[in-house]
């Protein structure tokens, strides 16, 4: 309100200095040129001041309404030398009043941007456009009320009614035009910037049915109540310029670009028209001896028009490709989205499937888009997609977990969002539904749990181990008191094989203590045949009552390696424990090797072979994959060979898939401690030793 308090304390002034200076012809002209510039000059400012604050179209609101204040500025200085200095008698009517009246319409054309929808900057080039086709088709008009008019004898008053109609009703129409704005706004930031220029409008308006009548009748003079026209509205928008939001600061009930359609036929409508209006301009208004200004006028206009219609078509252009790239990066981007992203129509069938959702589903794209949601959907979920149907038709995206059907009748789970898409009635047109594969994080959730129970196993065996250890060691050492006692033969065979069983049963418990204690991140010198052996002994049993035949081949030539004892063993008992479930799933009762020799200078190797079914071609490349696994959950986690892997690449060896005629044989390679000669050969005919099971 302090704009408003200044307008009227301004004015106050105004009139003081005006009616003191009313004699002096040359310190009125420089009081009104100066005293009715400032108001226009403030709202400028203040524009100016701000204008970072604002953009897209925004800005172009404001930078509208800037220049019609610019163009009233020089409306009031010509005006003034022309009424003061030269003391024309028809001083409303000159080359001046066309940038009175294009000032006094800038905010109508202003208000195309409709800023209150947000900033919009994609639109800016295409408003700004058709609002030159407007401002041209306006010039047009105010050449036959204007130019016309002041070329004619002052005596021919008709025209200057005419413009002061035309002037009345356009600032009416302005005045109309932000109180429906205001309205349409309500609820938004931008309503009150409209209120306040729609008040300003209005006493404008009233000030300028005032001005009109005392121009009629002969009352108007400089330096009085009527120049106030020129004074008080400009106080309102200054307040409404200082007062305006910025850009972003009322986004959230802005309407984006795609609710915002382009208007191209502003321009060509703005051309079609122009030969009516000036038929029916030159028919309602009749000037003698005007008609090739006309003439003239309507070429220039057309001639004006025409760029503007190419630069209109320029930017519509600019626009599509616009709109077509950011489809094409929004299509690309869903095509390489690792999510399941389906389009479909309100009745059902699919319309657009992404790349990923055929995958999962097994379906090409041109089936998919032939198919309807039921079909896509497992029978433990058909119940919810009427409750999918119920959420989105009151507008709620829904959200939960849905059973997906893949095409040879397999079943997946997925999280799945459904959201719906309206058009600007609000009519429903679309369903978009983003879904992701659980299958991989429930084999991660339930390989975790497996993982866990096998650490909850290894605490138990670890404890069971510790307390067999002690009874065993009784009887280790009173068997050892009797054979020292015992003279028979009988009696000390038996005891010997007591002896012999308490040794074997020790030796599996310190073996599964050397397994299960936590592995020490210490490596030192080890024989590599040893950890071998113990790691043997372990299923040793197990794969003897299964009819599977161990048989062994080592190398004791083999100089020293330096190793994480544990982790070698971790290894080693992987691909023991993998050979012997491959070859029981086949029910094969054949031969499991283990052999190891040498490759090069400082290289060693371990091979173990089994005769089971083998690793199918189209899996060898995937089975050192962390959470790969062939076998159902429950049987093993998919991560044994991505770990055997690592400790073996930590050790700075490798693990490999060894091609074979029949079964299956991984290779472990480790660097030796030392360096030595000599390469043992590990192939089929290698014969070293063999123990057999």
């Amino acid at each position: 309100m302090n704009w408003l308090a200044g307008g009227v304390l301004y004015s106050i002034a105004y009139l003081v200095a005006g009616s003191y200076l009313r004699g002096n012809g040359q310190a009125l002209l420089w009081l009104r040129i100066v005293a009715l510039l400032v108001p226009p000059l403030t709202g400028i400012f203040v524009i100016a001041r701000r204008r970072r604050e604002w953009t897209g179209c925004q800005w172009l609101f404001w930078a509208t309404i800037a220049i019609g204040l610019s163009m009233m500025g020089i409306g009031v200085v010509g005006w003034t030398v022309d009424d003061v200095l030269l003391g024309r008698e028809t001083s409303w009517v000159g080359w001046y009043t066309v940038f009175a009246l294009f000032g006094a319409v800038a905010p109508l054309l202003a208000l195309l941007a409709q800023p209150h929808r947000g900033a919009r900057e994609p639109m800016m080039a295409s408003t700004a456009v058709d609002m030159a086709g407007i401002a041209v088709m306006t010039g047009f008009l105010y050449s036959h009320f204007v130019v016309g008019a002041d070329l004619t004898p002052p005596v021919a008053r008709e025209a200057s009614l005419a413009l002061l109609l035309l002037h009345e009703f356009q600032q009416f129409l302005v005045c109309a035009a932000f109180t429906l704005a205001a309205l349409a706004a309500r609820g938004q930031a931008w309503a009150a910037t409209y209120r306040r220029l729609a008040l300003g409008l209005m006493v404008g308006l009233t000030i300028l049915t005032i001005s009109n009548l005392g121009i009629l009748q002969g009352l108007y003079r400089s330096g009085g109540v009527y120049d106030l026209i020129f004074i008080m509205p400009f106080a309102f928008f200054a307040w409404a310029a200082a007062a305006a939001p910025a850009s972003g600061e009322a986004e959230d009930a802005a309407i984006d670009d795609a609710a915002t359609p382009s208007r191209p036929w502003v321009i060509f409508a703005a051309l079609g028209a122009l030969p009516l209006v000036d038929f029916g301009l030159r028919k309602a208004i009749p000037i003698a001896g005007m008609e090739g200004f006309r003439d003239l006028s309507m070429i220039i206009t057309i001639f004006s028009v025409l760029p503007l219609l190419v630069a209109r078509l320029a930017v519509q252009s600019s626009e599509a490709r616009q709109a077509d790239r950011r489809r094409l990066i929004l299509a690309t981007a869903t095509e390489q989205s690792e999510d399941l992203i389906s389009i479909m129509s309100p009745s059902g069938p699919i319309e657009y499937a992404n790349s990923a959702f055929c995958r999962a589903l097994g379906y090409p794209v041109r089936e998919v888009c032939r198919m309807t949601l039921t079909q896509f959907v497992a029978e433990e979920s058909g119940p919810q997609l009427d409750e999918i149907l119920a959420a989105i038709r009151t507008g709620d995206p829904w959200r939960g977990m849905l059973t997906r059907l893949r095409r040879d009748g397999s079943t997946f789970r997925s999280t799945c969002s459904v959201v719906a898409l309206t058009d600007a009635a609000g009519t429903l047109t679309n369903f978009v539904a983003v879904e992701r594969d659980t299958t991989l994080e429930d084999q991660l959730r339930d390989q975790l749990i497996h993982s866990e129970r096998l650490g909850a196993v290894g605490q138990l065996v670890s404890g069971v181990a510790h307390e067999l250890n002690n009874p065993l060691q009784s009887i280790v050492g009173f068997t050892e008191l009797l054979i020292g006692a015992e003279t028979r033969q009988g009696p000390l065979a038996d005891l010997e094989q007591v002896r012999a069983a308490a040794h074997r049963a020790a030796k599996i418990v310190r073996n599964l203590l050397a397994f299960v204690r936590r592995s020490s991140a210490e490596r030192g010198i080890a024989v590599l045949n040893e950890i071998i052996e113990s790691t043997v002994e372990l299923r040793r049993y197990e794969l003897t009552t299964a009819g599977i035949a161990l048989e062994e081949t080592y190398d004791h030539n083999l100089p020293p390696v330096l190793v994480n004892r544990e982790e070698i063993q971790q290894v080693l008992l992987n691909l023991l424990l993998n050979a012997e479930q491959a070859m029981r799933s086949a029910g094969v009762r054949g031969r499991l090797s283990v052999r190891t020799g040498r490759i090069g200078p400082s290289e060693l190797v371990i091979d173990i072979r089994d005769e089971g079914p083998g690793v199918p071609p189209a899996i060898a490349a995937r089975i050192f994959e962390p959470f790969f696994s062939t076998k159902t959950v429950g049987e093993g986690t998919g991560l044994g060979l991505s770990l055997a892997l690592g400790i073996a690449e930590s050790h700075g060896g490798s693990l490999t898939l060894v091609p074979v005629p029949s079964g299956a044989c991984f290779r472990l390679t480790l660097p030796t401690a030392t360096s030595g000669e000599g390469i043992v050969d590990v192939s089929e005919n290698a014969s070293d030793q063999r123990v057999p099971a």
